[in-house]
């Protein structure tokens, strides 16, 4: 017998899981539209306003093709593309590393930062509606989406991200989250989705 569609509207009446899905899904194309708005609106593409805002915010040892790529579950080729485009049209340039010619960084030129700013605000009506649950729904949602992303790492759908569940410090004491770099235990609402002091797990 056939498994029943996650999308089959009878199907999702009676499984609450499938209901989750599909509503995960509709919370997905918001952010397609969203950033398809944005990209139409300075002409283009979601994948390098995803870039541009990357690139305004993160380090420089994380602002390379390899963790573009990582980070978005791309492709080195589809990054490069994309940067290509976005570098032709005065918005970033790439610097040398110092140590090793064949590797290089990725900047933005000041014409990069200023359209990044204004780029980096799709999001903002997501924000506005999670805003409005309050914290502690707000750190309870939270807490769950991580352990979902954790277990899609685990699945191989997505690469591992920089997150506290994932990192080498984190550890699981009873039901609650313990942090061994700062020596504390960590609310839910302080878990991050992607951490500076993020450090893979030994072997």
């Amino acid at each position: 017998m056939a498994k029943e569609s996650t999308f089959n509207p009878e199907h999702q009446a009676t499984h609450t899981s499938s209901k989750v899905v599909a509503a995960l899904e509709r919370i997905s194309e918001a952010f397609r539209v969203m950033l398809w708005q944005e990209a139409k609106q300075y002409g283009i593409s979601p994948i390098q306003v995803q870039i541009l805002t990357y690139l305004l915010h993160y380090p420089e040892k994380l602002k390379t093709v390899t963790h573009l790529a990582a980070h978005f579950n791309m492709t080195k080729a589809t990054v490069s593309d994309a940067i290509k485009s976005i570098a032709a049209k005065g918005f970033v340039k790439r610097k040398e590393d110092s140590e090793d010619s064949r590797s290089h960084s990725l900047h933005l030129t000041r014409e990069g930062k200023a359209l990044a700013r204004k780029v980096e605000r799709f999001a903002e009506p997501m924000e506005i509606s999670v805003q409005k649950m309050g914290p502690e729904k707000q750190s309870g949602i939270l807490e769950q989406l991580l352990y979902l992303i954790q277990d899609l790492n685990g699945q191989l759908v997505i690469t591992p991200q920089r997150m506290c569940l994932n990192c080498r410090f984190y550890e699981k004491k009873g039901k609650l989250h313990y942090c061994n770099l700062v020596n504390a235990f960590l609310k839910a609402g302080d878990l991050r989705v992607d951490c500076p002091e993020f450090r893979m797990p030994a072997g």
